[in-house]
This record gives structure tokens, sequence and C-alpha cells, in this order.
């Protein structure tokens, strides 16, 4: 078999634009209709020609003298070569192509001495490196004068080797009977002169390959020539050559540590990505929304930590987890076109949250902002407490107070007071003129809620304010379809794999009860519930928290699920006087495993905290910390204080 065909090319188009991720052929893009469809359709579904990572293929896109003699000098595995031109630097990423190919006698310069690398190659040079891989090849072909109308006044060299890329059916012209000898050559060309040139007897696509990169402000990734078989070899060769990242297959894998963000971008059409909690990928403990690639839902951001060929360690909400390679996009800090950021507004903590794919942003109002923030900066956080500059100097950390409050704490404010309030924000609603809010003052069904979560407070010590802003917060002010047709005010039963389903209840109060004591209490080994239940299988603090801790943990594919509740709970107890806020209970974690809750100081054993960093609400200090219970027999119990790390709460 001739060499062009017996060899597995690793033939990737190393164009200055973007890094070619996406080898995926869509049923309809930019090469759909075009005349070199075919060809170029073939090149791609070979894996020798990638996709753009929006999804399209830019078959017009004119290509460079030096990327043509690295597309053949890869195809053909060309051996290295002596530097030869004066313009062509030594540490130029596409460099030893181009000596392969001056070795091989493909390319050649002008008198000068240069090769012009960065000039646009144009068709009559192209079938000149053409002809001459055909040589290199042993592909001798007869020449047959070519009877293009425009080939007047080119050399006899060039014409020659147009007449026996003609003669081979590797090279055509323009239906209007030209060759075009100077114009560009695009992509689609490019592309039909390869595919050609090895008889249409593609190759299978191209083994998994590691290689070492770069990437520059702009996002463009430049792949080294070397190829590695393990990830090991491609992680040391990086650290030696000083390289930034490692790819496989053309996607980013590794980078320094610290040294970007990781997106939830899953293969498949998964609209979750499960976070586990060790490198062995076994134990899940928490999931995130993802987006799959390809659409444009809101991905998860994390911090990224570190990678290995299988996983990627990332940070968020206060902890380390791993996620699977196949369910991440990496973005190096160098790359990235921007991503999620915290700023001040009107003394408020305002999220924005960052879509890789449509780079906009959607925000919500977290609390307060902490004492350390400025108006007009930009903070970045991947867990809303500890926030930094964009130079990576941390500027503090604060917490805020509803995201971590017992809810087991009974609210301020009477059901007059609630019901008050919510008869004020849906007439607001109302006047906005939304369809979606159109006669939401008679329709909603929030409407006598205050007096339903006090009941329920009173009988099963969940905070009447933490089911309110629950109920709005899921329920779209109760104005969402699960509410009105199933009393649903909470999202029960309603899965991301599942989001047209949900549990149907006779009544408001009967869902407001299901969530009290099923989903929020419940039983240990309860499939139902057990949030706040110490070690329940839901259990990880009976606070709104994050993915760390507390209810987000389990309850919410949102990562900020648990933020965007504490928003909820301060803009309400804010408008009925913030007498919840000025109360102000001192906070903390607990900071160790398997921690006693006991009935007095030193008295009997109430329940035990099997994980650390458990959020407790301490109603008095001392050797001995008095907190709130999370078990509703008893409204509060004892922690050895030096078991607690207070937290510094925004203000």
């Amino acid at each position: 078999m001739k060499k062009a065909v017996s060899i597995v090319m690793a033939l990737v188009l190393l164009f200055p634009l973007l890094p070619l991720l996406n080898n995926k052929v869509q049923a309809a893009d930019d090469v759909t209709g075009i005349t070199l469809e075919t060809e170029l359709r073939a090149i791609i579904a070979a894996g020798v020609m990638s996709g753009y990572e929006d999804g399209t293929y830019k078959p017009g896109n004119n290509v460079t003298r030096e990327e043509f003699a690295t597309f053949l000098a890869r195809a053909l595995e060309l051996p290295a070569g002596p530097s030869v031109f004066k313009d062509v630097p030594a540490s130029g990423k596409l460099t030893p192509y181009i000596n392969a190919a001056a070795a091989a006698g493909i390319v050649n310069g002008g008198s000068n001495g240069n090769f012009s690398p960065k000039d646009t190659i144009i068709r009559k040079d192209m079938a000149l490196m053409i002809d001459n891989a055909l040589r290199y090849l042993g592909k001798e072909a007869a020449y047959v004068a070519p009877i293009f109308t425009d080939l007047d006044g080119i050399s006899s060299t060039h014409r020659i080797a147009i007449g026996k890329s003609v003669s081979l059916g590797i090279i055509s012209g323009y239906t209007d009977g030209r060759f075009g000898p100077d114009d560009n050559a695009r992509r689609d060309q490019a592309a039909a002169f390869i595919y050609r040139l090895l008889e249409g007897d593609l190759p299978e696509p191209p083994a998994k390959a590691y290689q070492t990169a770069n990437i520059d402000a702009e996002g463009n990734v430049t792949r080294s020539a070397m190829q590695y078989e393990s990830f090991d070899l491609a992680k040391q060769a990086m650290t030696k050559g000083g390289s930034e990242l490692v790819t496989k297959d053309g996607k980013i894998i590794y980078m320094k540590e610290y040294g970007g963000v990781v997106f939830a971008k899953p293969a498949s059409n998964a609209t979750t990505v499960n976070l586990y909690t060790d490198a062995t990928l076994t134990t899940a403990k928490t999931y995130v929304t993802a987006s799959a690639i390809g659409s444009s839902g809101i991905s998860t951001e994390l911090q990224y930590v570190t990678s290995g060929d299988t996983y990627v360690k990332v940070y968020l909400g206060g902890e380390n987890y791993y996620m699977k390679q196949a369910d991440t996009r990496l973005v190096p800090f160098e790359g990235a076109a921007g991503r999620g950021y915290y700023m001040v507004s009107n003394d408020l903590l305002v999220h924005y949250i960052y879509n890789v794919d449509t780079n906009k942003t959607v925000s919500y109002i977290a609390g307060p902002a902490p004492s350390f923030m400025r108006t007009g900066v930009k903070y970045y956080s991947w867990d809303g407490q500890s926030f930094y500059l964009e130079n990576g100097q941390q500027a503090g950390r604060e917490y805020q107070y509803f995201q971590f409050l017992s809810g087991r704490v009974k609210t301020s404010y009477t059901a007059e007071e609630l019901d008050r309030y919510i008869e004020k924000v849906l007439a607001e609603r109302e006047a906005m003129g939304l369809a979606k809010y159109q006669n939401a003052t008679t329709k909603s069904k929030l409407i006598g809620l205050g007096t339903i979560a006090k009941k329920v407070e009173s009988q099963y010590n969940v905070n009447a304010l933490l089911i309110l802003s629950m109920a709005i917060h899921e329920s779209d002010y109760g104005m969402s379809d699960k509410a009105q047709k199933l009393n649903n005010l909470f999202g029960i039963a309603v899965f991301d794999s599942a989001p047209s389903g949900g549990k149907a209840f006779a009544s408001v109060e009967e869902g407001v009860v299901h969530l009290a004591d099923a989903y929020l209490t419940g039983l240990p080994n309860d499939w139902r519930g057990g949030y706040f239940t110490p070690n329940a299988w839901r259990a990880y603090g009976a606070a709104p928290g994050n993915k760390s801790n507390g209810v987000n943990v389990k309850y919410a594919s949102d990562p900020n699920w648990g933020a965007k509740l504490a928003g909820h709970m301060y803009t309400v107890d804010q408008a009925l006087g913030g007498k919840d806020f000025d109360k102000q209970y001192t906070l903390g974690f607990t900071n160790t495993e398997d921690l006693n809750v006991r009935v007095s100081a030193s008295g009997s054993l109430l329940y035990t905290y099997k994980l650390s960093r458990m959020p407790v609400t301490i109603l008095q200090d001392g050797e001995w910390a008095k907190v709130v219970s999370d078990v509703p027999a008893r409204t509060d119990g004892y922690i050895y204080s030096s078991y607690i790390n207070k937290l510094p709460i925004a203000k």
C-alpha cells in the first residue's frame, strides 16, 4: 500500500483563530451545500480536519504557506530536516513541519532565502507542493496540458504541476473554465486536494494522541509537533519544555495548577454531572447543572485545581471534588473570554453567572456586600465566601448570614406580616406587565402562605421565612405550572432528568407540610427526605448552604441554589424591617468528624455529626456552645466550643 495511505495520520489544521476541538460532523452546518462538501466531510469524518469550537468549519477561510506545508508533512509523516529558510524562526511551532517538507523537496523558498510562511498560499503554489508530494510518494503521472482559460503568464513549472494533478484527478478548476492560479487557497480546497491525493482511501480516525500546547491571550491554542503515547509522558514533556497545556485528541485535559476554570460540559446530553469525592470516580457526593457540548444552557463554573488522564480535580463551595474528563471543558485564564464574578451594587452583593456558550451573564442578589468590597471592582469566588481580585490576590472572606442560618430557627415575623409582604410583592409582579404574572394578586399560590408557613413553623420547627423564600424561588412567586396545577411550590419530585414530573398535593398547605415533615425532617433511612436530620443520606446540615454543606448539596443541581435562597430571605427580611438579620446569631462550622451534640454540657447524647463542616447556629457561647438542634425533638443542644469554627458574616 502506498505510504500516504498506510500511515495513521494525525493531521489537525492549526489555524490561529480558535482551538479546533469539535470533531463531530453536524447534520446541518456551514459545510452543507458547498461544492466540495463530499471531500471536506470525508476529511472531517476521518479526523483529518476538525471544526471550530463554535461548531463551524469555515470552509472559505484562507490557508497560509506554513499551514499547507504542515498538512503535507504530517500526512506523509516526513522525517525531521535541518533549518533552511531565513524567515522561519527556529522556535516557531510549525518550523519542524516546514523543515521536514523542505528536506523532502516538497516546499521551496525564494531566491532571497525566505519562505514567507505567513503569506496566504495561492492555488498554483498549492499545486506545486502537491506535485512535489506526488514525486516524493513515487506517484508520477504523464503530463497533460491543462485546458484552463487563465494560465497564460504562469511559469512552466507551475503549468506542469497543474497538468499532472489534473491528469490524476487531484485538481480541478472552476465551472467557468478558470483555474484561478493566483487566487488564495481555501480550507475546502486544501481538504479536497489532500482527499484526492490519497485517492479517497482515507485512514481511520487518528489514534488517541497526547500533545503539549500553549495558549495566547486570545485563546488560540498551538500544539507541538510531537505526540505522546500516554498522559504521563506528555505531562513530563510539558514540564521540561515549558509548555502550558496537555491536550488529548485536541481537547485540553491538563494545565498548570489553579491555572484556569472548568465548565461542566458533558459530551453526552446530560443536564447534570456528578462531583466525586476521590480520583477513582466511584463515590458521587453531589451533582451540578451542565450544558451538553453544542448546546447553550448554563454550565456550572468551577475552579480548576489539577487533573489526570481520566479526572479533573476542582474546587466548589469550600470543598475539592473530582469530575470525569468527559464531563468538562478546561479553559486557562489566559484564553478565557469571560468567567463569573461578584460586584457591589447599592451595598448589595450581586453574583454574575457566566455562560461560556453565549458569553453573557445572568445575576442575582446574594445579600449584603462584604465589608472589604468596593463599588466598581470585580471579585471572583467559587464558594461565595472567599473573594479574590483579578490578579489572584485575596480580598477577604465573609459569609452570607441566611445561607448558613439553621432552618430550625423561628422567624421574628408574624403570619400577618408575611402575608402583607406577599400581597405587596405580588402587586409589584403584576404591575410589571409580564404575561406570566398576569392576575398574580388573585391567582398566585403564595396568597395566604404566611399563615400556613407560621402554622407549620410551630408544628415542625421549620423557619417560616425559609419556607416562604423557598416557595418564591422554586415556584416563581406561586405562578409556575407546578404551583398552579399541582399545589407544588417547592419542586418536590421534579428531577433534572424528568422536569415535567412533580408530586401533586390536594392543597398548598398539604405541600408545605410535606416539605417540612417528609422532606426536611424525614427519618435517617427514609428515601423521601431527611435534609435536616443528622446522618440521613441527604443530610449535610440544616441550612440552605452550598455544594459543600447544607441542603444545597442534595436538594438542587444549581450550585448557587443556597445562595439564591439566602438572597430571597435577606430581601424579604429587609422589606419587613430587618428584624431577623438584626437579631443575628453567631454561626459556625464544626471542624471534626464524629462530633457529639449533647442535651446539656457534658450531658447525654442527643445526636452525632458523622461529617465535619456541619453548619451550626450558636444560641449562647461559652466553653460548651449552646446551639440550635437539628432534630425537632429538642430546640437546642451543646457542643464543646473548640470543635466549632466561627464564621465572619457580611453585614
